[in-house]
């Protein structure tokens, strides 16, 4: 009998088909299987409010803002989010605690073999897995991410959420969601309801505007468009951690973030938005959990990766899962003020993603490119990625190690570091740095550390 997460994770991955590791062949494009799924668990979201949250950038940090700041204002919080990097439990956290295994090992003992029989993705049974979860929890509210689009995505079983949320529409799974930016938003704008209010994050294209008020207006559904997002000050270090001061530019308040990037400016604003439509709707949020939500997000949700600052003997390291052009440019941006300047770069692409137009954003810089893979069979080969990079102009190498072997090669040469490309690398090397996947970190991505 299969017992605790490595066994059932194991399992999961082996039987049911994941986008993570087989791409398009992952996706259902159709609603019928969750539905089905849905049925056998009882509609448990029926259970608590939702927002529901898509969009290309920003949906993740967006996300833990929100579940942070409710929180913080005294709501038992569900916390939906993919993909993981440990453990798939990460996926159903309530309160930023993931479900004992004591719970998984029930619960997907009681439902394998349907999942197996009915050819389920692993991403389904994950999402029908934190909608039951957060139903026996007794949430008052969760915050649930879309995975991929919208309109078709296993999420969108929700039939009701309190509050629809679409940040930021740029170019990314053309092959999946369509070939211009006008289809994108609208496989996104699937996830607006009928009556129920949206709200929509500054930093859109135009034709995405256009595909968001015309399924608003087409399903009666209150459309807030976010104001101007806030704009980013100076760094705080607070025993050596970066943290980031945005003001609003309309009140001329200043919030500080332990989730210190330049476009995080958009998704606060997107997430004040949120709160003020909530209050709207009778939710309790005051203005001091705003305030502390935000300082401490990454902490509270949590979030890892989205401009992640740890140290290791000294050695500053940055951790971002930016994966295409507008993330590598958010990126540039933020290195030319950070209070650390890396000079090695880990760098690793899933093989569907805009590699060369990503890594154009750091032309010019002093760095080296060490271009590497994580142990996945999206990704795209380290010659290929180096190359690119070489064409660019940069200084590159090709590792042919895992990712953990090149990470500890680059940690021996004391030089500020950063890992970013994709979230399978980014998770491979924080792994290498923690005792256990599912225990203590050995270096605390918020505190010095060993430094």
């Amino acid at each position: 009998m299969r017992t605790g997460l490595q066994a059932w994770q194991a399992w999961l991955y082996q039987r049911l088909t994941a986008y993570e590791l087989s791409g398009r062949k992952g996706l259902h494009p159709t609603l019928s299987f969750m539905q089905k799924w849905d049925a056998r668990l009882g509609y448990p979201h029926r259970a608590y409010p939702i927002i529901h949250i898509a969009g290309t950038n920003g949906k993740g940090s967006t996300a833990a803002f929100l579940a942070s700041i409710l929180q913080w204002a005294g709501y038992r919080v569900g916390y939906h989010t993919s993909p993981h990097f440990f453990a798939f439990t990460e996926r159903m956290r309530v309160n930023g605690q993931e479900p004992p295994e004591s719970w998984v090992d029930a619960f997907l003992s009681q439902h394998a073999d349907f999942a197996a029989h009915e050819n389920l993705s692993f991403f389904e049974v994950t999402v029908g897995m934190s909608f039951a979860w957060f139903r026996e929890a007794q949430v008052d509210i969760a915050v649930v991410e879309v995975g991929l689009g919208g309109r078709w995505d296993a999420t969108n079983v929700i039939e009701s959420p309190v509050v629809s949320v679409i940040t930021p529409i740029d170019w990314d799974h053309v092959e999946i969601l369509g070939p211009t930016l006008r289809h994108i938003a609208s496989e996104k704008a699937g996830i607006i309801k009928p009556t129920r209010p949206v709200v929509v994050s500054p930093a859109q294209p135009p034709e995405a505007i256009e595909a968001f008020h015309e399924t608003a207006h087409a399903k009666n559904a209150p459309l807030h468009l976010s104001p101007p997002p806030l704009r980013p000050l100076d760094w705080v270090l607070a025993e050596g951690i970066p943290y980031r001061r945005f003001q609003d530019p309309l009140s001329g308040k200043v919030y500080l973030s332990d989730l210190p990037g330049d476009y995080q400016g958009v998704n606060i604003r997107t997430a004040l938005q949120v709160v003020e439509v909530l209050r709207t709707h009778g939710w309790a949020i005051a203005d001091t959990a705003v305030e502390m939500g935000l300082q401490n997000a990454a902490r509270t949700a949590p979030l890892w990766g989205r401009t992640q600052w740890l140290f290791h003997e000294g050695t500053p390291i940055l951790l971002e899962v930016a994966h295409n052009p507008q993330g590598f440019a958010a990126l540039r941006q933020l290195l030319e003020q950070a209070p650390y300047q890396p000079e090695i770069f880990l760098v690793g692409f899933s093989s569907d993603k805009d590699y060369e137009g990503a890594l154009a954003a750091l032309r010019g810089l002093p760095i080296e490119v060490w271009a590497v893979a994580a142990q996945n069979p999206r990704a795209l080969d380290p010659a290929v990625v180096a190359a690119a990079a070489q064409r660019l102009g940069l200084s590159a190498r090709v590792i042919q190690a895992p990712v953990a072997a090149a990470f500890q090669e680059a940690l021996t040469r004391q030089k500020p570091l950063a890992i970013t490309g994709s979230l399978f690398l980014v998770a491979e090397a924080l792994s290498a740095l923690r005792t256990n996947p599912h225990e203590k970190h050995s270096v605390h991505p918020f505190s010095p550390g060993a430094r």
